[in-house]
């Protein structure tokens, strides 16, 4: 039975379009960019970005290899826009790079090729090294999984540094270089675990980053057909499986070849490798101009169900009178003490009605209550608590309650890294999990000086897989 409802959640996912980008803009990173290759760009704790390039100055191209190829180098660039190798003892007449660091910064691990004995040459593998208090890298140690017969290429270290994800080409491979899982237990790395074939295809799997929320992208040329060479693409491992991977939709993909993608934790800045605008790989920059969302509160529902009743009433004898609640001057609701559902916003005038049974005659009414039902001041989200994956649903907030707000967006924050604007929209979650979907409501900009006002609001939405 789970394999079944597996097939057809595989074969759903199959069916679904590229995931949607709209709001966000690339642009090239041109302090970095040097008319040679540059790749792999990830920021590192200072506000500086570290990347690789052929360049290893401005104006002066990198060692070449036996074919006169130009090898790689691990640059840094500070946040002045200085560039110099990142670690000076790494740069070596070999290929370097590209890097990936802990979420602490402390640890770091990066592919190299060294000299072995002889005149011969490793292939690329991967190597850790740890920072000590004085900012140095010290500890530097080579991956326990190295080959002679492989290429380790462009890892992933996890927030928390236990987790590895690398490309590689090991004979166990479907086809070319496949992304592979490997975890630190016990101060040991576990042997490489290949991600499948709803990841990896027989062609090349390239760049693996690991995202804080879990999700994985990568880069490929052997799925989506290889209509457009290499495309990103994104996937989750989620109840012991890891789902078909989703291509990424444009301005992150590309008619050109596009590889390293990495993404801030809030996924509204982050940096790809492509080569979009020229033959060579650049490194552009990923923005968009979705506000930050300040304090967002819990949507705060709004009460319809009321107890009317008169608190002042002495005594209540329903031997000799009979009494009731009219609503409006239209609803009567029968007895002294009622609770009433009321179908929705507005003033409502609720009179208490006494009958004298003895005398056949309805008293002057002497309660009469006005109750003024509004919504909570407040942007409000209407969509289902519970979402099936793969099927679009629509997000509604045209019941927010601003007043004083005149002219106003709706920015939205889906929680799983999509964004979307309106006061309605669509969304499809591809990944099942609890999602805290997020309604921001901002004032239009009327001039540059103005300070638009921001108010947001958020629910959680739990998200099943299809057949559950």
């Amino acid at each position: 039975m789970k394999r079944a409802i597996l097939a057809i959640w595989t074969f759903l996912v199959l069916l679904l379009p590229a995931v949607s980008q709209d709001y966000y803009k690339v642009s090239k990173q041109s302090r970095i960019s040097t008319g040679l290759n540059e790749a792999g760009a990830i920021p590192f704790e200072d506000g500086g970005i570290v990347y690789i390039t052929e360049s290893t100055s401005v104006g002066a191209s990198s060692p070449t290899d036996a074919q006169g190829r130009r090898l790689f180098t691990i640059f840094y660039m500070g946040k002045n826009g200085q560039k110099k190798p990142f670690r000076e003892e790494l740069v070596s007449q070999k290929h370097e790079g590209p890097v990936s660091f802990s979420g602490d910064f402390n640890t770091m691990v990066f592919c190299q090729q060294r000299p072995s004995a002889g005149s011969r040459v490793d292939p690329l593998g991967l190597y850790f090294a740890d920072r000590n208090e004085a900012g140095d890298w010290v500890n530097e140690r080579a991956f326990e999984f190295n080959s002679p017969d492989a290429w380790l290429f462009s890892p992933s270290l996890s927030q928390d540094g236990r987790v590895l994800y690398f490309s590689a080409n090991f004979m166990d491979g479907l086809g070319g270089f496949d992304i592979y899982r490997s975890k630190l237990k016990g101060g040991v790395w576990s042997t490489p675990e290949n991600l499948g074939p709803n990841v990896n295809s027989e062609g090349d799997e390239l760049y693996p980053f690991i995202h804080p929320s879990g999700k994985l992208y990568f880069s490929s040329d052997g799925r989506d057909d290889n209509k457009a060479g290499y495309d990103i693409f994104e996937t989750a491992f989620m109840g012991g499986v890891w789902f078909e991977a989703i291509k990424l939709s444009t301005p992150i993909n590309s008619l050109s070849d596009d590889y390293q993608l990495w993404f801030g934790e809030n996924f509204k800045e982050g940096y790809l490798t492509s080569n979009r605008r020229s033959r060579s790989k650049e490194i552009f920059e990923i923005n968009t101009d979705i506000p930050e969302f300040v304090a967002p509160e819990p949507i705060k529902k709004t009460p319809f169900r009321y107890q009317i009743k008169d608190r002042k009433l002495d005594t209540v004898d329903t031997n000799l009178f009979r009494y009731s609640w009219v609503i409006n001057d239209t609803l009567e609701l029968p007895g002294h003490e009622v609770i009433y559902q009321f179908p929705d916003t507005g003033v409502y005038r609720c009179e208490l009605h006494v009958f004298d049974l003895q005398l056949d005659t309805l008293l002057d009414p002497e309660t009469v209550k006005t109750l003024t039902i509004r919504f909570k001041e407040q942007a409000v989200i209407s969509c289902p608590d519970t979402i099936t994956a793969g099927v679009p649903v629509e997000f509604d907030g045209t019941r927010t309650y601003l007043p004083g707000f005149d002219d106003y967006s709706y920015i939205w924050d889906y929680g799983d890294g999509s964004f979307g604007q309106g006061k309605q929209t669509i969304h499809t979650y591809y990944y099942p999990g609890r999602y805290k979907v997020t309604l921001g409501v901002q004032e239009r900009q009327q001039n540059r000086r103005d300070t638009p006002e921001m108010k947001s609001n958020f629910k959680y939405v739990v998200v099943i897989k299809s057949g559950q």
